[in-house]
């Protein structure tokens, strides 16, 4: 439960709600007008109850008699165990996204269901607010059982733009042409192409354009992923393509657009989310959204009660059935006979009781919002750095991937930490039947799993989150996953602590010195920027000088020829290697050009292991960085 309104709209006014920001329902217990539900009319005359989902347009107008009315707002989630057939039904159709209308056949009946369901929840007492979802399971029974009697029920259904329209929002990342997309939707390409244009003012192709630009942008805004990684994640093979379209799309570049917006992004992400009962709609949601471009693409057309009335019903039954059974086990689920004396002590509550209170807990993520009612105890990761988070907050996942080519399964550093964690495959390449055989209840990957998303999200409710985000804001994310909020506080001041502390000596020691991270590799030299987020660490964190021509890179970093590295101008470098380009680091050391740099001459180099300092970005690993940092430039005292 949402929230609970009751208002009314007097004779000769309207009320508009835009974009609803929830599933709702809307009661009109009195009055004469009209409903309308995305253009859609539905005739209140005294008494009439309405459904509409997520981001819908609802309007009462043409108020002829003051119209009274109750407005419920809900949020749906499906509650593990899931059943197979189910999550079938429910992909093919989404009840809680369904327009329907209908007059009760016995309004007072919901009049004092819905007047009890608001009186409760206008007491802001959170028992009362629990008593309100109770209730609300009641009410979905009985407009259910009229709406099953009703012979003026009314529902809407989604046409072939529509499906079109779903399809391209959910595949955006993939390849699409023209006829694929005819193919999928069961229709001529010309009769695809005529449609599309009529509803849309656009072909089908120039839509997929605009969604993968809208996404770009999003990308480019919220994180640090390169260019190249952003033009993959959107479905373009290069990224000189994809930055010619951009550009032609919004008149700048990708890196001018960075530029440009990145101050406004970076207010955007630290603006405080759900304090207010203001429920404003989220873009992000990947149900429904797409109703509300421009140009809106998506016009429903209206039929009397059939077959998606009867859909709507027996899904909706089998997921509250669902939810029932999921909570079955519950100690709350007592008939409250045994009620506790007022005269005995309340018990302090054990740790696995605090960290419950926090539940439920909604998480963002990159394809919107998931909403936890507990803890998840069987968590699979797709990025061992995410193994990482968990250990950092004293928990760790059932499952995980390694690092491609790594000979250990996981890092050294968290080896003596794990117990029994199964290995789903490589990040580059998961094991989803691994990951369906551990039968976990969540799974959290990166934007690099797009491709698979759909697929993961069948096995299990799947978190994407971006690989490059700073590692406190998803730190903060696993404290609110598995309910340790506090201690990923408490970890982020420890780090702050620690960092400004060394910042300190280190600005003493090195007296202007300027330090650079290199990498050598594919017969050049690879430079990281104040950018990367391993610079950041170096540059941000702990106040190190960045060379001056890497701070003019607007990017992660650049690469330059062996001969060049002299050009870079720092006094102080940290060499990064792995197993995979030893023997050409090995080379590089003994060239003449090497032996000459002033930094090499001095003793300034540090060889430090690549996995550890770019890989492996959780609070553990750079916390390791951090101490080698200290170490070489400080030395070992």
């Amino acid at each position: 439960m949402l929230d609970v309104r009751r208002s009314a709209v007097p004779a000769g006014d309207s009320a508009r709600f835009i974009r609803l920001p929830a599933g709702a329902f809307l009661y009109a217990c009195g009055g004469r007008g009209q409903i309308r539900i995305d253009g859609v009319v539905h005739t209140i005359d005294r008494s009439y109850v309405c459904h509409a989902g997520k981001g819908a347009s609802l309007d009462i107008v043409r108020v002829t008699e003051t119209v009274d009315y109750f407005l419920i707002y809900y949020k749906a989630v499906m509650m593990p165990p899931y059943r197979r057939k189910l999550l079938d039904l429910y992909r093919d159709y989404n009840p809680f996204q369904a327009a329907y209308g209908f007059v009760p056949a016995s309004p007072l009946e919901l009049y004092a269901r819905m007047e009890q369901m608001y009186l409760q929840w206008e007491r802001e007492d959170p028992l009362e607010k629990f008593h309100v979802r109770a209730l609300f399971h009641q009410l979905v029974y009985e407009l259910l059982r009229q709406l099953q009697r009703a012979e003026n029920a009314q529902t809407l259904r989604t046409d072939l733009i529509d499906r079109a329209v779903r399809y391209i929002e959910r595949h955006y990342a993939e390849p699409l042409d023209l006829r694929e997309l005819a193919e999928v939707l069961q229709c001529g390409v010309r009769q695809l192409q005529r449609q599309f244009k009529a509803y849309c003012r656009m072909s089908p192709m120039e839509y997929v354009t605009r969604v993968r630009m809208e996404q770009a942008k999003g990308m480019l805004q919220r994180t640090d992923a390169s260019i190249k990684e952003v033009a993959e994640a959107v479905g373009y093979v290069d990224a000189y393509h994809f930055s010619r379209s951009f550009k032609k799309h919004f008149g700048l570049s990708p890196l001018q657009f960075r530029r440009k917006r990145r101050s406004d992004a970076f207010s955007l992400s630290s603006s405080s989310i759900g304090a207010s009962r203001d429920l404003s709609y989220s873009y992000v949601d990947d149900e429904n959204h797409y109703h509300y471009t421009d140009r809106g693409a998506a016009k429903m057309h209206s039929r009397t009660k059939s077959l998606a009335a009867v859909n709507f019903m027996l899904i909706i039954m089998l997921l509250l059935g669902a939810c029932s059974a999921g909570g079955s086990g519950s100690p709350a689920s007592g008939n409250g006979a045994s009620a506790t004396p007022s005269s005995v002590a309340t018990p302090v509550p054990t740790p696995a009781q605090t960290q419950q209170s926090s539940y439920p807990v909604t998480i963002s993520h990159v394809k919107g919002e998931l909403t936890l009612e507990q803890k998840p105890e069987n968590i699979a990761v797709l990025d061992v750095q995410y193994v990482d988070q968990l250990v950092a907050l004293n928990e760790q996942p059932a499952g995980s991937v390694k690092a491609a080519g790594a000979a250990a399964d996981f890092p050294e550093y968290l080896s003596g930490k794990l117990t029994d964690v199964k290995v789903l495959g490589t990040y580059e390449e998961p094991n989803l039947e691994a990951v369906l055989a551990m039968s976990p209840d969540l799974i959290i990957c990166t934007e690099v799993h797009e491709k698979i998303y759909e697929n993961l999200s069948k096995i299990a409710p799947t978190v994407m989150l971006m690989r490059n985000e700073d590692w406190r804001d998803t730190l903060v994310t696993f404290g609110k996953i598995v309910g340790k909020e506090q201690e990923a506080e408490q970890v982020l001041e420890a780090y702050k602590e620690k960092t400004a502390k060394l910042a300190a000596e280190l600005a003493a020691k090195l007296d202007g010195q300027s330090v650079g991270l290199i990498r050598p590799r594919d017969n050049e030299i690879r430079v990281h920027t104040p950018k990367h987020r391993t610079g950041a660490i170096l540059y941000d964190d702990l106040g190190l000088i960045a060379p001056k021509p890497t701070t003019e890179i607007d990017d992660t970093a650049y690469h330059i020829s062996l001969e060049a590295l002299a050009d870079v101008g720092a006094d102080h470098f940290f060499l990064l290697t792995d197993d995979m380009f030893a023997e050409m680091v090995k080379e590089v050391q003994e060239t003449a050009t090497w032996k000459s740099l002033e930094p090499v001459k001095q003793n300034r180099v540090y060889t430090v292991d690549t996995t550890m300092w770019i890989g492996y970005y959780g609070p553990m690993a750079i916390n390791l960085v951090v101490d080698q940092v200290a170490e070489a430039l400080l030395g070992a005292s």
